[in-house]
């Protein structure tokens, strides 16, 4: 029988990956200067690099 895993444990990475992902976009509205424009490519950067690692263990 398998046990059942709450809602926290469920939705803890989804939640994270997208507050990073709105982050990131907010961070690209606000400035295209300064520390701005690494910090939205850093938080537009992750969530696609864990999506592409998924699909490549998911594969194997």
């Amino acid at each position: 029988m398998t046990a059942r895993r709450s809602p926290n444990l469920i939705w803890r990475w989804p939640a994270l990956l997208a507050a990073l992902s709105i982050f990131g976009l907010f961070a690209a509205l606000i400035g295209q200067t300064g520390i701005w424009l690494p910090l939205s490519w850093g938080a537009l950067t992750i969530p696609l690099a864990v999506a592409a690692i998924c699909i490549v263990r998911s594969r194997s």
